[in-house]
């Protein structure tokens, strides 16, 4: 029986939710539903449902599109140590997620060691160090040959984070982790296609435009003492430009598992984006990502 997963970081995870077989993490393959990045998954925050959709659809897809692997875009890891408020080690543990995910499709193991380094670095600051255990490490390093491997343990590693937080009531770290997955994948998709357009990858980034009202939304709602203001109101610009899109929505009945109780989004959306659009939706998330890593 496959399940849905809550994820924790864009790796194979953050902001969203993982699919992924059942099992001990070792040889297991990823649910087919997590590699089309046609659909959108959905998370929940007490009853409330947001969809945002996981960053490793995003991924995967840069991956299938046989597109280089581009080391120079995704965050140093030697910046860890510099997170030093709840907040920023909580954003850029999804950002750091997602560039683990993104380095480990790739097979570049040298890189995904240095995220998996940084992410235990920043799941210890955050009282989640128990997901990344030795034996968590252990099995990571024995096991960098083995793609679907690879994304089974960490979105098992993040799923028990994840749901620590939530039920240690601390659902602003969780939101933040996923607002942070979610922007370092749409940092990455829109670096990639300045250096090598790609329609596909173009497609993608106008398919977040709902994604983009979801994580606003669940900011918004998780706002301890006004710390999300600043991010919020740099998403609500961003949004300015994205609804300057022109898009097209059709509904297409939700898949419910009544057994698993998850749901998953079918819907359509076909997007046309002006090239001066698509320039300033990019430099806008820049912008953005560079206040959270830096």
């Amino acid at each position: 029986m496959r399940k849905i997963f809550n994820y924790l970081v864009p790796t194979v995870l953050v902001l969203g939710t993982l699919t992924s077989c059942s099992g001990d993490g070792d040889g297991k393959e990823i649910d087919s539903d997590i590699k089309d990045s046609s659909k959108t998954l959905m998370t929940n925050f007490d009853i409330k449902v947001f969809s945002i959709p996981s960053p490793v659809q995003t991924s995967m897809l840069i991956n299938q599109l046989n597109l280089p692997f581009y080391s120079d875009i995704l965050n140093d890891p030697e910046k860890v140590s510099g997170y030093s408020t709840k907040s920023t080690q909580a954003l850029n543990l999804g950002v750091y997620g997602t560039d683990l995910g993104y380095s480990a499709l790739y097979n570049e193991s040298s890189y995904s060691l240095k995220y998996l380094s940084a992410v235990q670095k920043l799941s210890e600051k955050l009282g989640l160090s128990g997901a990344f255990d030795k034996s968590f490490m252990k099995r990571f390093e024995g096991h960098l040959s083995n793609q679907d491997t690879l994304m089974k343990l960490i979105s098992d590693a993040f799923m028990q984070g994840d749901m620590f937080l939530k039920n240690d009531n601390r659902k602003f770290d969780a939101a933040l982790i996923l607002a942070g997955g979610w922007i370092e994948s749409m940092y990455i998709s829109s670096e990639i296609n300045i250096k090598k357009a790609t329609t596909r990858i173009v497609e993608r980034i106008g398919e977040q435009q709902w994604t983009l009202v979801s994580t606003i939304d669940l900011l918004s709602e998780y706002n301890a003492n006004g710390v999300n203001d600043e991010l919020i109101g740099d998403l609500e610009d961003l949004q300015f430009y994205f609804d300057k899109m022109e898009s097209k929505y059709t509904y297409v009945e939700p898949t419910t598992d009544i057994e698993d109780k998850t749901t998953m989004l079918n819907h359509k959306l076909e997007i046309k984006i002006d090239t001066d659009i698509l320039n300033q939706i990019s430099m806008k998330i820049r912008s953005i990502r560079e206040k959270i890593t830096n």
